[in-house]
C-alpha cells in the first residue's frame, strides 16, 4: 500500500521475492512419517498365535486384518461391509464394495478374495468369525460391528452400527504389535503391505 501510494512497484510481486517464500514454506514443512509395511509372515506367525483362540474379540480383529491385507482395503471400505455384502464360493469371497475413494461415479466394485493354505487363510477366519458371532449372511448388519461383553458371554451388539476408526484402529494395532513391536504401524500399513505382497508374489497368490 505505501508503495502504491509513492507510484512504486510493490516488492512482494517480484518472481525472486515469492520464489524465497515458496522455498521457505517448503524448508518448514514437516518431514513425511510413513509407515511401516505389514508383511505376510507377521500375519501367519499372528494367526499362529491364536490358533486355538475362541474370543471373538481376537477372531474380529484377525479377520478385519487379512481382509485389509489381501483385498488391499481401505478402512472406510472395510467398515461399510455389510452381511449380504460378501458371497462365500468354493475356495474365495467375493466382496461388494459400495463405496470407494477411486469410485467418483459410485458404480461399486466387487473384489474376489480367495482361499489359501496357511493360518493366516482370509477365508478360513472369516467362515470361523461368522460362526462365532452367529451372523446371517444374508442380512443387511454391518459385518463388523462394536462387541458386548456380560460375565463369560461375548458377542456383537444389535444396533445396526459399524465399528468406529478409533476402536478397529486401536484393536487392529495392538494385535500386530504383539508379532512386530519394532515397526511403526498404522492402518494404512496393512493396505500398502498387502500391495507389496501381491506385486512381489503375483495377484494370484494374495492369500496362504
Amino acid at each position: 500500500w505505501a508503495h502504491e501510494i509513492c507510484g512504486q512497484l510493490d516488492p512482494t510481486s517480484n518472481t525472486f521475492v515469492k520464489n524465497l517464500l515458496e522455498s521457505a514454506k517448503r524448508t518448514a514443512k514437516n518431514p513425511v512419517n510413513k509407515k511401516d509395511p505389514v508383511s505376510k509372515d507377521i500375519l501367519i506367525d499372528l494367526c499362529s498365535m491364536y490358533q486355538y483362540s475362541n474370543d471373538l474379540t481376537v477372531v474380529r480383529d484377525l479377520v478385519m486384518i487379512l481382509l485389509s491385507f489381501s483385498a488391499f482395503l481401505r478402512f472406510s471400505e472395510l467398515s461399510q461391509l455389510k452381511c449380504n455384502d460378501v458371497t462365500i464360493k468354493e475356495g474365495y469371497l467375493v466382496l461388494k464394495i459400495r463405496k470407494s475413494k477411486t469410485d467418483q461415479y459410485r458404480a461399486g466394485d466387487e473384489v474376489l478374495v480367495s482361499k489359501g493354505q496357511s493360518l493366516a487363510c482370509p477365508y478360513s477366519m472369516f467362515l470361523r468369525y461368522l460362526g462365532l458371532a452367529n451372523i446371517e449372511i444374508s442380512t443387511d448388519m454391518y459385518l463388523f460391528r462394536p462387541l458386548y461383553r456380560s460375565k463369560d458371554k461375548c458377542g456383537l451388539i444389535k444396533v445396526n452400527r459399524p465399528i468406529s476408526y478409533t476402536t478397529a484402529r486401536e484393536c487392529m494395532i495392538k494385535r500386530l504389535k504383539m508379532i512386530a513391536p519394532e515397526l511403526n504401524l498404522g492402518l494404512h500399513s496393512l493396505r500398502s503391505g498387502g500391495a507389496t505382497s501381491a506385486a512381489n508374489a503375483g495377484v494370484n497368490d494374495r492369500c496362504w
